[in-house]
């Protein structure tokens, strides 16, 4: 929907710009247009104008009731000639309140908030525990949208063995250890053709490297880039399907997911795609999505302050501009680093290349 004119009490040199939501109705039409960060001259919109976005107060999805729109022939628009970026920020933690929302709100700009369901309300993650249910429908009421990041935030996907394993060994050492992070939990160490269940029992580092302890001897060898670990796919599974139904519980609309130390690969898309349109992060170290071909269970995503530079984001957001692709950005709040100023400055670049911010369930709809 278009804004009104801004307030004479509002400089026309403010970098607040008109935001247009993008979203399809229990029909298949389209209800309105999405948001672009492009014509300084307009003002917020009233946050009971972004509620349907992710906010599901009646049960419903926010579809017409009639069904007599007229739109059941509509085609989904086509992806904006400047190209898309989505700003996905993981975990939940309160910062993402305190400052990515304040930033977000400058520009008017939408999100996609990546919420460990047993999470909400915690008050001893990080620095300042994590967002509880009125948090994150303001974030909805501000454009943003709520996706899945699991139940524990436990890894979906699998990591290889980087050394031999041998029958009597009980520590193994992956490419990742982040599977041991969740002492008493089944694991499994699998090349296809043989699995061992072990349970884990501790996780750290030696002279050789980061391990995994089991409860255990292996009883067999499991070779180094043939043998990989991986939870079983019931316990997989759980995590995808009740971390979904918990924040629907809550009253969110959950269509995406945010996998877990960016840990996304066969093994997990195919049971992903059971419960989700698309995966925020299914392929992590890139932040540039082609235009045409995007499949939203392989989307790329990398991050945006930390463990980057600026130059490199500003080249991204450059081949964005010039080619119309989507860039799927990603940040922890909590990160020192990570502070509301960088995230404005960081807005700033994508307002200067008139570029259209989009939630994650936006950019979907668009592109794939």
């Amino acid at each position: 929907m278009r804004r009104g004119p801004l307030s004479k009490t509002v400089s026309h040199s403010s970098p607040i710009s008109r935001r247009r939501i993008l979203r399809y109705g229990a029909t298949g039409g389209v209800l309105a247009l999405a948001g672009c960060l492009a014509d300084g001259s307009r003002e917020p919109d009233d946050p009971d104008d972004h509620r349907d976005e992710n906010r599901r107060d009646d049960g419903s999805d926010g579809g017409s009731d009639d069904g007599a729109s007229g739109d059941e022939d509509s085609t989904p628009p086509e992806p904006p000639d400047g190209g898309a970026v989505v700003f996905v920020y993981d975990d939940g933690p309160m910062e993402d309140y305190t400052q990515a929302l304040p930033a977000h709100r400058r520009f008017d700009a939408p999100a996609t908030a990546g919420i460990v369901s047993d999470w909400v309300g915690r008050d001893d993650y990080q620095d300042n525990g994590c967002m509880d249910v009125e948090h994150l429908e303001e974030l909805v009421d501000a454009g943003w949208e709520i996706a899945s990041h699991t139940t524990e935030h436990i890894a979906v996907g699998t990591f290889p063995l980087v050394e031999d394993a041998h029958p009597d060994d009980t520590r193994i050492y992956p490419e990742e250890i982040r599977h041991g992070y969740h002492r008493d939990r089944t694991l499994e160490l699998t090349d296809g053709e043989r699995t061992i269940h072990r349970t884990v029992a501790d996780y750290g580092t030696d002279d050789t490297g980061r391990y995994i302890d089991l409860d255990r001897s292996l009883g067999d060898t499991c070779a180094a880039g043939e043998t990989v670990i991986r939870y079983p796919q019931e316990q997989v599974d759980a995590a995808l399907r009740e971390s979904k139904h918990t924040l629907e519980g809550l009253g969110f609309d959950i269509g995406t997911l945010l996998a877990p130390y960016d840990n996304f690969d066969e093994y997990s898309r195919e049971l992903a795609s059971e419960y989700y349109s698309g995966i925020a992060n299914a392929r992590h170290g890139k932040r540039v999505n082609a235009r045409e071909g995007f499949d939203p269970y392989r989307t790329r995503r990398d991050y945006f302050i930390e463990y980057t530079d600026r130059e490199s984001v500003k080249r991204d957001l450059d081949e964005i501009a010039e080619t119309g692709a989507l860039g799927v950005m990603g940040a922890h709040t909590y990160k020192e680093e990570v502070s509301e100023e960088r995230i404005r400055e960081t807005l700033s670049w994508v307002h200067e290349r008139e570029i259209t911010v989009l939630t994650l369930r936006e950019a979907i709809e668009r592109y794939a």
